[in-house]
């Protein structure tokens, strides 16, 4: 029987896992800066040609503007926390078998003992590969 592999560390400070996360990253406060520029670019384009008077505008908006503020930062943040914290476990799905395989390999390599066999989880997605590795062990090793 196999014995059942759970990953205790979701952060492996691998390359592939940070660059996944800055990706992750930038494609969050992206589009969050646009969506806020256009929003403020309709709400004052709108209201400007609506009013026709600057400081009549400007005295009007104050409060929108602050409901908005008030809206973006009570609701960005909570996002983007949850947003990463959804990518760090997406990124270690594919970060994590790499790690490990890399890591069962080097064991294999050093130590050369063929016996030693690379486990990862049933539904890894390098699990094939490590199940080839793994013939490839076996026919060394002579089965």
């Amino acid at each position: 029987m196999r014995t059942k592999f759970l990953r205790t560390q979701f952060l492996t400070g691998s390359r592939t896992q940070v660059r996944y996360l800055i990706l992750l990253l930038v494609s969050m406060v992206v589009p969050a800066v646009f969506v806020g520029g256009c929003l403020y670019y309709l709400i004052f384009n709108l209201m400007a040609k609506q009013l026709g008077i600057p400081e009549y505008i400007a005295y009007n908006l104050e409060p929108v503007l602050r409901q908005i503020n008030v809206i973006l930062l009570i609701g960005i943040p909570p996002l983007f926390l949850v947003l990463i914290l959804w990518g760090i476990a997406m990124s270690n799905r594919f970060a994590g078998p790499i790690a490990r395989l890399e890591a069962e390999i080097r064991k294999i390599s050093e130590s050369k003992d063929f016996k030693h066999r690379v486990m990862l989880r049933k539904y890894d997605d390098l699990k094939p590969v490590a199940d080839q590795l793994n013939r490839l062990l076996d026919k060394m090793e002579g089965k």
